[in-house]
């Protein structure tokens, strides 16, 4: 319509300008208008802020979280999630239900805990939830004889012996002075065949609620990661049949008695032989 008209007169000149200003004044308005409402348009947000727990780095999901994969920064209070975290001792510690990506905010709804995943399983708990943190669920053969006389439980602590005093594994030999040698000391019985540890409670529940099984022939321990090697290794390997080359044995401890003992013959390796 504009360009229709005759640009000649003093009447059109002026209403044209008058179209310009109002156009400019529009344009000047919405662009304020988006700033103060923080917007989609990628532009700085403005206003009060708050204390945000965000992932660090990406996390995957079942991953317990640490302090190096969380943070603490402030986010525009119209952005911040309900419930999100603002300490980050509160979510250290707890594991992920889906995949973090770094810079997601951290609420209740993406984590959990292990007594939350507890609650939810009842007495059917996957063992994973019952393994210490930093531990390891190791499976090892027993017999009736080797795990005192069938009448081992879960939530019982064991020492592990091994009576092959040379026992050669991957290049590498067992080697002690003596005719056995102690592998770990006060391990906890994680499971004894299918008998599995409760879930919660102190270590006089847990044994109490579970039973002996003197027909198992495997228990699963609660060891670190450098003694789930040294256990695969002195058993050398599984035979035909799930039975295993060099059987350990379990020796019981008294209730309430945890720590090492000094001056006792220790597994050693000797690289090679």
């Amino acid at each position: 319509m504009i360009k229709n008209l005759t640009l000649g007169t003093g009447s059109n000149r002026n209403l044209l300008l008058v179209a310009l200003g109002l156009g400019l004044l529009t344009a000047v308005l919405i662009g304020v208008f988006l700033s103060t409402q923080g917007g989609d348009s990628g532009g700085q947000v403005s206003g009060a802020t708050v204390q945000a727990v965000v992932a660090s780095q990406n996390v995957p999901a079942g991953t317990r979280l640490t302090e190096e994969m969380v943070k603490v920064q402030p986010v525009p209070s119209n952005l911040a999630l309900a419930g999100v975290f603002t300490d980050a001792k509160t979510a250290v510690g707890q594991v992920t239900e889906g995949a973090l990506v770094a810079g997601d905010q951290i609420t209740p709804s993406k984590v959990t805990t292990t007594q939350v995943a507890l609650a939810q399983f009842g007495p059917n708990a996957p063992l994973s939830l019952l393994v210490p943190e930093g531990m390891r669920a190791f499976a090892v053969a027993i017999s009736q004889t080797g795990a005192v006389g069938g009448l081992i439980r879960a939530g019982d602590s064991v020492d592990v012996i091994l009576s092959n005093p040379k026992s050669a594994a991957g290049g590498e030999t067992f080697t002690t002075g003596g005719a056995a040698c102690f592998i770990a000391q006060d391990v906890q019985v994680l499971a004894v065949g299918d008998n599995v540890k409760a879930a919660a409670g102190t270590d006089s529940t847990a044994i109490a609620s579970s039973a002996a099984d003197s027909k198992a022939v495997a228990a699963s321990l609660a060891v670190t990661p450098q003694q789930a090697w040294w256990l695969a290794a002195a058993q050398t390997k599984i035979k035909d049949g799930g039975g295993v080359e060099n059987q350990l044995w379990l020796s019981l401890r008294p209730f309430g008695e945890r720590g090492q003992v000094a001056d006792l013959p220790v597994c050693g390796v000797v690289p090679g032989q």
